[in-house]
């Protein structure tokens, strides 16, 4: 998502601050595997820090800010003193919002995501995050006076006025913090960059030579400069990381000690156990009997924190936080949900690493991982994707060329549900946002709502995924359930050419062409009739409105404007730039609205005529005084799949050509 978008998506959703909060570090004290409630900015000042975020890191030498989303595992060290701001929000989009922001939000949620840097004026934002926490550990007495007044406000009236406060406070800070990631320009560091490959390969064979090859620098420069960044060298680094994975798996999983050994990377069990004392001071056996099951006392708890209000109405616990707060150690319960594919992944994955331990020889080794087959992962759940026998082919799509099965025969569609239903196929799972179209009622018998759960995928068995995300991340999550083709739904330059790059997917090239023929042949008739009716250069406006805001519609898009430009051969006003109409949507000021809007309207809107008209803006423009607007909602303007668009273009027709003869 770019950053426009992003912003964008800011200024349509409702926020909430949760909490804002300041943990000192001190000297050999860490954050660990603490898990983000809600989204967060972090912000650490005053010290140098090593900050993970899942498998994100990021070294802090002063000052660094950084995003995260909601179920984030955070991890931060310090060799020495540390101030680690903060701030929880909730951002959720009001229902009335676009379609299209809601859909962004599943593919792309910027709420959710990780991102760091150090920033350019880091006094700014320090100063503001200053103020933030002074002001929400401010005590209020159960009553007040405004001063200079005398009026006298209740203890709710003071709290809901401190909450406003902290909401601007918060909306400011973000600004500061979303110019700042605009205005970044940052490469990573050495130390980041060896600590980023170290995090994907610290199971196999690493050697500092090869370390330094990859990064195209000589071992001794990179062997000198992280040392003196994070203060220990790249070898003592990849067995820290392999020891806290060997931690994990002992009181997390069921993982036998050779399972646990041999994923780390050390095929031979002793020396994997005399390196795991030397770390921890205990044996594997009695570290898993002293943690199996239990939070590491080394890891944060939320009641650690919070900088809890001392009046305790002072404190809201949310409820999307509330479990923190009463949990008191075990497995954190929001990720075990979000976890359930990654355990099976990680399972399949030990038990490919226990065969091949088999045929590895066990020897002593002198400190260096042997060779672990970094791809045991990916062939496991290969093997449990298709069969040896099953023909396959190659597909070109957004995210490169994918083989899929030359004829798939249970097809997962978290997009293009209406396209694989004109073609005839019936997917076995779709989101539920499509599943609700009004045009497909009747044909949806025996297709799974799989909404944003991959564990409802997964037990699907799809042999096919068809997604509009671009998205690396979501795209690799499906891919280790089955192929999977993506194509943003504005690639397709007409309905046929989406219908014919379906069909080919799919076998369905007959029936791909049988539906163009006929939906041309229909088309092209009312298209025939709409240009009669209309008198030399009238324009149509495709737009959408709601809470007090205007979106232009054009030829890609749905609400109509694919009809009305594409299909029916309208034009919009010539005043209208080009730019506007080109992507999918694009909101204007209402101050426009009379210079935008052509002698018809198609109008997505939840008001009446009978509304328009009586509204001072609406209500002045000649098609709505005319009476010549159609009017839907919008469930009946959003979906533009094939089977959608045939229902809508009979009514447009119908509608523009009787609105003519006024």
């Amino acid at each position: 998502m770019s950053m426009s978008e992003q912003i964008h998506l800011w200024n349509q959703v409702i926020v909430r601050v949760l909490d804002i909060r300041l943990k000192r570090i001190g000297q050999g004290d860490e954050i660990r595997n603490y898990v983000a409630p809600a989204s967060m900015f972090i912000f650490s000042a005053n010290g140098h820090a090593e900050m993970w975020a899942d498998e994100h890191v990021w070294l802090s030498e002063r000052f660094h800010l950084l995003h995260v989303g909601k179920g984030t595992r955070i991890t931060v060290q310090s060799g020495g003193t540390l101030d680690v701001y903060m701030v929880l929000y909730k951002a959720s989009l009001p229902d009335s919002a676009l379609r299209e922001f809601h859909m962004m939000l599943q593919s792309d949620n910027p709420f959710m995501e990780c991102w760091g840097l150090a920033p350019s004026e880091p006094l700014i934002l320090l100063g503001m995050l200053k103020m933030m926490l002074a002001e929400w550990q401010r005590t209020d007495r159960a009553s007040d006076s405004q001063p200079g007044t005398g009026i006298r406000t209740s203890f709710g009236e003071s709290e809901s006025l401190r909450r406003l406060k902290a909401k601007g406070d918060f909306i400011r800070f973000t600004h500061a913090a979303l110019l700042e990631r605009m205005e970044y320009i940052g490469v990573p560091s050495l130390a980041e960059q060896v600590i980023r490959y170290l995090a994907r390969n610290y199971r196999g064979t690493i050697s500092v030579e090869q370390l330094a090859q990859h990064l195209n620098y000589t071992p001794q420069y990179v062997s000198r400069k992280f040392k003196e960044q994070i203060g220990c060298s790249p070898l003592d680094y990849i067995i820290r990381m392999r020891m806290d994975a060997a931690r994990r798996l002992l009181s997390e999983t069921a993982a036998t000690l050779q399972e646990a050994a041999t994923y780390v990377g050390y095929p031979d069990t002793i020396y994997f156990s005399r390196m795991f004392k030397k770390q921890t001071g205990i044996t594997p056996g009695q570290y898993r009997k002293q943690f199996r099951h239990a939070v590491s006392k080394s890891a944060m708890k939320w009641s650690d924190l919070s900088v809890v209000a001392p009046h305790p109405a002072m404190y809201h616990v949310n409820n999307d936080i509330h479990y923190h707060l009463e949990w008191d150690g075990g497995i954190d319960m929001a990720m075990s949900k979000k976890n359930l594919l990654a355990t099976a992944l990680l399972c399949l994955t030990l038990a490919a690493s226990a065969c091949q331990a088999s045929s590895v020889n066990t020897g002593g080794n002198n400190g260096t991982a042997l060779q672990s087959n970094n791809g045991a992962a990916t062939d496991a759940v290969n093997a449990g994707q298709t069969s040896a026998n099953v023909e396959t082919r190659i597909i070109k799509a957004s995210n490169g060329d994918v083989e899929v099965p030359a004829l798939s025969q249970r097809v997962a569609a978290p997009a293009y549900l209406g396209t694989l239903l004109a073609l005839g196929v019936k997917p076995i799972g779709s989101e539920s946002l499509l599943m609700e179209s009004p045009y497909l009622e009747g044909m949806l018998d025996g297709v799974t709502a799989m909404g944003e759960s991959l564990e409802v995928l997964l037990d699907l068995e799809p042999d096919l995924i068809v997604t509009h995300s671009a998205q690396a991340e979501t795209v690799d999550r499906f891919s280790l359930i089955a192929p999977t083709v993506a194509m943003p739904y504005n690639s397709f330059a007409s309905i046929q050419e989406e219908m014919r790059y379906f069909g080919d997917l799919l076998g369905k090239q007959d029936a791909a062409e049988q539906w163009i023929e006929r939906f041309e042949s229909q088309s092209g008739e009312l298209r025939d009739a709409v240009q009669a009716a209309l008198d030399e250069g009238e324009t149509v406006s495709v737009m959408q409105e709601y809470d007090g805001t205007a979106f232009l519609f054009g030829p890609k898009a749905g609400r109509g404007g694919r009809i009305m430009y594409e299909m029916l051969g309208a034009n919009p006003p010539s005043i209208i730039p080009d730019y506007m109409l080109d992507g999918s949507y694009y909101e204007f000021s209402l101050e426009m609205l009379p210079e935008y809007t052509g002698d018809y309207l198609v109008l997505t809107t939840y008001s009446t005529l009978e509304d328009l008209q009586a509204d001072p803006i609406w209500g002045n423009l000649p098609a709505v005084r005319n009476g010549k607007v159609f009017i839907w909602n919008e469930n009946q303007s959003w979906y533009r799949d094939p089977i959608a668009v045939e229902g809508q273009i009979n009514s447009l027709a119908a509608w523009i050509i009787e609105a003519a003869k006024k």
